[in-house]
C-alpha cells in the first residue's frame, strides 16, 4: 500500500497538556483523548496496558473508542499477534503497524500509529487510527502527551498507602522537605536534632519506597500524604 504525502506535525496544545490536571477518572482520560484525536482527524484510538512476566506478555484495555477490543486477537500464541505484542513490550519509539497487524485489531482505518508509553509503574500503547502516515518526525509531541496521560492515569490506578503507613514526625520532615528546608533547618523547626531529622526520612523512604530524599517526596505527594 503506497503512503499518502506526510502532513504537518500533529498538534497538541499547550492547553492540553495545562488541562491533564483535569484527568481525575478514565473517563476524563476518555474524553482528553478524543479530543486530542479529534484534532488530528484519526477516528479511532485505543490505550492499553503492557504487562511482562518471564516469557509471557499480557495486553489489558485501559480505555477507547476503538470498534472492537484490540486486546482479544492481540492474545493469541502466533501469527502477527505474537510479532506485536513482543514489539509493544520493547519499543520506546512510535511505528506504524504492518497492514497485517491493523487488519488484525479491527482498524477502521488503513494506517495504525502506536505510540508506546512507559513510566516507573509500567508499559503500555497508545493506538490511533489514522488515514494517513504522518511521517517518522511528526509525533514527538503527541508522543510526549501520550507518555503524560499515561502517568496520570497509572496514578490514578495505583493503590493508595494509607496516611497512617507513615508517622506524623515523618509527614512534617516530608512537608519541610518540599518546601526546600535542609535536614539541619528541619530539625531547628521541629525542635529534634538533624539526626533524628534524618532517621525520619530513611523511614519514611523505606515505606514509600524510594531511592532518595527527592523521590520519597516525589512520592509522597503523588500519593496524596502531605497535607
Amino acid at each position: 500500500m503506497d503512503a499518502p504525502s506526510p502532513g504537518p506535525p500533529l498538534q497538541v496544545d499547550d492547553e492540553e497538556f495545562q488541562r491533564l490536571s483535569e484527568v481525575l477518572t478514565l473517563y476524563h482520560a476518555k474524553r482528553a483523548l478524543r479530543r486530542v484525536a479529534e484534532r488530528n482527524a484519526y477516528p479511532a484510538f485505543a490505550l492499553l496496558s503492557v504487562k511482562t512476566g518471564g516469557n509471557a506478555i499480557s495486553l489489558d484495555m485501559v480505555t477507547s473508542n476503538w470498534p472492537t477490543d484490540p486486546c482479544d486477537t492481540l492474545r493469541e500464541a502466533a501469527g502477527p499477534g505474537a510479532e506485536l505484542r513482543t514489539r509493544l513490550a520493547e519499543a520506546i519509539s512510535p511505528f506504524y503497524l504492518t497492514p497485517d497487524q491493523a487488519a488484525l485489531i479491527a482498524a477502521p482505518t488503513p494506517f495504525v500509529l502506536c505510540l508506546p508509553v512507559y513510566n516507573d509503574v509500567g508499559r503500555g500503547a497508545l493506538f490511533f487510527a489514522s488515514e494517513r502516515d504522518d511521517g517518522d518526525d511528526a509525533h514527538a509531541a503527541l508522543h510526549l502527551y501520550a507518555i503524560y496521560i499515561y502517568a496520570r492515569v497509572c496514578a490514578l490506578t495505583r493503590p493508595r498507602l494509607p496516611a497512617t503507613a507513615l508517622a506524623p514526625r515523618e509527614i512534617d520532615c516530608l512537608r519541610w522537605s518540599a518546601a526546600g528546608k535542609t535536614s539541619g533547618e528541619i530539625a531547628a523547626i521541629l525542635g529534634v536534632s538533624e539526626n533524628t531529622v534524618n532517621s525520619y526520612l530513611a523511614a519514611a523512604a523505606q515505606k514509600l519506597n524510594a531511592v532518595n530524599r527527592v523521590q520519597t517526596v516525589a512520592q509522597a505527594i503523588r500519593l496524596g500524604l502531605l497535607p
